[in-house]
Parts: C-alpha cells; sequence; structure tokens
C-alpha cells in the first residue's frame, strides 16, 4: 500500500548493500530542481553534521536519472526520476543478529516474514541508512512546493527529556526555525540542557529519543478530504517510513483531549481580506483538509534501540534465552539527523497533495 495519490516512491537497497536509491514517479515532467540545493538539505542528515551522530560516514554523493541537464547544476524531469547513492563504508561482519535479534529492532520480526531472506547485517531495509534516498527525494519535493509558496521546515522540540521552544508556545517563522539548522543541536532553545542529558545517557551506555516539530508555511486552503484522503493521513503516512517514529499528532495533539472545546476550538477571523484562525490548535488542518493556516505536527522518536549495555534476548536457532552486547557502529540519537528526514517525507506528503489539487482545477495553484 502506497500512501500517495500522484507520486509514487520506490526505495530500494539496504544499509550495507552497494548503493541505496529511491525511484520516485509522478514529478511534473519539465519542472526543475538544483542539485546543489538538493546536497546542502542531503548534508542535514549525514552522520558528522549534528552532535551524537554514528561515527560511519558515507559521501552520500546523489546520482541521477530520469532526468536531462538544464545547465549549471540544474536538471529538469524528464519521468521516473531515480537516486542512486553508493555505499562505501560498510562493515556486515558488524551486525549478524539474525539468531539473536537485537530488543527493538527488526531482526526478529523480519526473520518471521522473510526467512532465509530476511538481512543478515545491519538493519537492512528497516535501517536508519534508508532515509538517505528519502532525504534526497524530499529535497527535490521541497524545491518543487518553494516554486508553489509552500516551505516546510522542522526542528528538534524535544531531546532526551528537555522540552525546548516550539509552535505551541507561540507563532514562529521559517527564518526562525531555520536559523537553527547550523547549530550542533537544531533546537529553537534549551539546546545545551539537552546536549548534557544526552551526553550523560551516552556516557552510560545508553541512548535517548527526542521529538521532531515541523511547519509547512504558505499552504493553502483545500489541500486533502475526508477520511481516508485526509491530509494528515498522507502526511502520518509518509512521516512513518522513517525509523525510530512511534508518534505523530497534528497541533495541540493529545494535549488537545484535555481542552474544552471552548479552548480548543480555532476562531476563524479576517487578516488583509483573508480567512484566518485566531489561534491553530487544530494544525492547519479541519476534516483532513488544510484550511489556509501553517500544518504543523510532531513526531516522537524512540530512543536507538542499539546500546552497548548487555540485554536479553532469544536465540533463534538453539530455541533457548540468551544475552547480547549489540556492536556496531550507533548514533547515540537519531533525532538531530531526523529532522531533514521528516522535512522530506512532510515535503513528499504536501507535494503529492498539491499535484492532486492542481489535477482538480486544472491548474497550478500558485
Amino acid at each position: 500500500m502506497r500512501p500517495f495519490d500522484i507520486i509514487d516512491i520506490d526505495i530500494f537497497g539496504e544499509s550495507h548493500s552497494a548503493e541505496i536509491g529511491a525511484t520516485v514517479t509522478g514529478l511534473p515532467e519539465g519542472e526543475t530542481f538544483d542539485t546543489g540545493k538538493v546536497a546542502e538539505f542531503a548534508a542535514r542528515r549525514k552522520s558528522g553534521k549534528y552532535l551524537f551522530s554514528t561515527p560511519r560516514r558515507e559521501d552520500d554523493e546523489a546520482m541521477w536519472e530520469g532526468a536531462e541537464d538544464a545547465g549549471e547544476g540544474v536538471l529538469r524531469i524528464k519521468g521516473a526520476l531515480t537516486v542512486r547513492i553508493l555505499n562505501s563504508n560498510i562493515r556486515p561482519s558488524d551486525y549478524s543478529y539474525h539468531v539473536t535479534p537485537r530488543p527493538s529492532h527488526a531482526d526478529y520480526c523480519a526473520r518471521v516474514k522473510d526467512g532465509d531472506n530476511a538481512a543478515r547485517s545491519g538493519g537492512g531495509r528497516f535501517s536508519g541508512r534508508m532515509t538517505a534516498p528519502l532525504v534526497a527525494a524530499g529535497g527535490v519535493a521541497k524545491q518543487l512546493l518553494e516554486r508553489r509558496g509552500i516551505r516546510v521546515a522542522a526542528y528538534i522540540g524535544e531531546l532526551a527529556g528537555v522540552e525546548g521552544k516550539g509552535y505551541r508556545d507561540g507563532e514562529l517563522s521559517y527564518d526562525d526555525i531555520t536559523a537553527c539548522h547550523d547549530r550542533a543541536l537544531p533546537m529553537l532553545s534549551r539546546a545545551e540542557e539537552a546536549e548534557a542529558a544526552a551526553k550523560r545517557a551516552a556516557q552510560a551506555g545508553d541512548s535517548v529519543g527526542g521529538v521532531v516539530e515541523c511547519v509547512a508555511f504558505g499552504v493553502p486552503a483545500g489541500l486533502g478530504d475526508a477520511l481516508f484522503g485526509g491530509l494528515e493521513s498522507k502526511i502520518a503516512a509518509a512521516v512513518y517510513a522513517i525509523p525510530a517514529v512511534k508518534g505523530v499528532e497534528f497541533g495541540a495533539g493529545f494535549g488537545i483531549a484535555k481542552m474544552r472545546g471552548s479552548e480548543s476550538n480555532d476562531p476563524f477571523a479576517l487578516k488583509d481580506g483573508k480567512v484566518v484562525t485566531l489561534t491553530n490548535r487544530s494544525g492547519g488542518i479541519n476534516g483532513g483538509i488544510s484550511n489556509g493556516m501553517p500544518v504543523t505536527f510532531r513526531a516522537a522518536f524512540r530512543p536507538t534501540p542499539s546500546i552497548s549495555l548487555a540485554q536479553r534476548t532469544v536465540d533463534l536457532d538453539k530455541m533457548c534465552e540468551t544475552e547480547i552486547t549489540v556492536k556496531g557502529r550507533h548514533d547515540a540519537t537519531v533525532v538531530p539527523r531526523a529532522v531533514a528526514a521528516v522535512e522530506a517525507a512532510a515535503a513528499l506528503a504536501l507535494l503529492d497533495a498539491v499535484l492532486v489539487r492542481e489535477k482538480e482545477l486544472d491548474r497550478k495553484l500558485f
């Protein structure tokens, strides 16, 4: 089952295969994208950009197919667009856990589902490494959205139990968010406290999780539909493709359940001749359809399950309980690098919703 209506994305390869990549169909032919800007965006996902990332380093140079040279690093989409990324720094022997599955990894589930065809190294197709082609594809989607007046930006809202400033504290601007992307941790506030808390866990051989918050600016009213066609459903399905995501909530999210209707409702008003809401607890979506306000959501990420502490598991060949200590190279937290992945997933979902609306209207929205 695919989450989109017009766009289709097929991500291929595994964490320690020779290459990984993605093929995207349904993108508007003739539109262009800047490969340099995609590379800049993808660099935010690469190991080494932020604190607590894995020691594994990859160049992540994108090789594009299905587009023609338009000059000065710009490519014009001709049809199905494929991005290929070589894996060079691979160590499959460090990650053999198909017999003694790592707790909270997909090792056991993959063996049950795929049998002898299950990945025998790393996380296989379940690995966070697979977000590299997702981010590359999302980088293209972001440019096509920006051409239509829509900009997507994300940041860490919470890390290691330290909650920073977020969209629920008041209106944020696009520049407010993008200013934090070049910091050691892409947070709007309390980054030093979060760093200290995550460092304590890492020094103890443990890991931490957190929350990535995302805001889409310039989203016009009318995207999405009711029931299964809802914009929230489309975005959430895309975000859940990111490994380690365990929850997605829009606007005030689960907090809205504690409010009265008089508190949770977003009153309508007019501003410069445009319909707006005075608050945005619904996250810019009513009835599955965008209402013209910024679309806001939060994605919860579990602590990295690969930790250096001893953990209980089962030997699947001998069918006896045992204990393992996970080896290999891992992030103490995936949250900082996941910020770009959340932006990418949201951009792909929003672009699909835009293309659906443009098809309905038989014209471009902008």
